[in-house]
């Protein structure tokens, strides 16, 4: 099932069109997604409190997109601050994507923005899961004597959303929809 408040979301994009301008309903969105009018207000408030949409004082109120923030729905609470849980898993499973190789630090380091912090302890738990689940490969092995860290290259590369690792200890990929257990390379 797709997530209502990105459907809202594209639907918003889609109606201010591409110079932004053009004034939109709540009940223009209703009618386009086919969602409940209450789930699109509520999400219209957090975008009207995160300065997103601005509201016009007709009856009923119009709206006009002030920002786009790209295709990716704004992730937000109610009083429009920025939702984080998640940024960090989000930031180490991009990080990877990217780099050829890498240790747990160069992730850590590579993930770490003003407002998300990535541990060291994160990166490398992270890490550790991902290699028992068969989604990383040891390029290097560490030698804690030499302290030297250990060197993992991405092998099981399925999209963009990062595997979300479940208490059971086990990870579940959201691209695919295949859940993975320790061992399972």
């Amino acid at each position: 099932m797709t997530n209502p408040r990105q459907t809202i979301w594209d639907a918003i994009r889609e109606l201010a069109g591409e110079d932004l301008a053009k004034h939109f309903t709540v009940t223009d969105v209703v009618d386009r997604t086919g969602l409940h009018r209450k789930t699109t207000s509520d999400y219209f408030a957090c975008l009207v409190a995160a300065e997103y949409l601005a509201q016009t004082q007709d009856t009923p109120p119009r709206f006009i997109l002030r920002k786009d923030g790209g295709v990716h729905a704004p992730r937000l609470r109610r009083d429009g601050t920025a939702v984080t849980q998640g940024a960090g898993t989000l930031n180490m499973w991009r990080s990877m994507r990217v780099l050829a190789q890498f240790t747990y630090r160069d992730i850590a380091l590579h993930s770490t923005t003003p407002t998300v912090s990535v541990t060291d302890e994160t990166a490398k738990s992270f890490c550790a899961m991902l290699l028992a689940t068969g989604f990383l490969r040891v390029i290097q092995k560490a030698d804690p004597v030499k302290g030297r860290l250990a060197v993992y290259r991405l092998i099981r590369n399925d999209g963009p959303k990062p595997p979300q690792i479940q208490r059971v200890k086990q990870v579940f990929d959201p691209n695919t929809g295949k859940v993975y257990q320790r061992g399972a390379v």
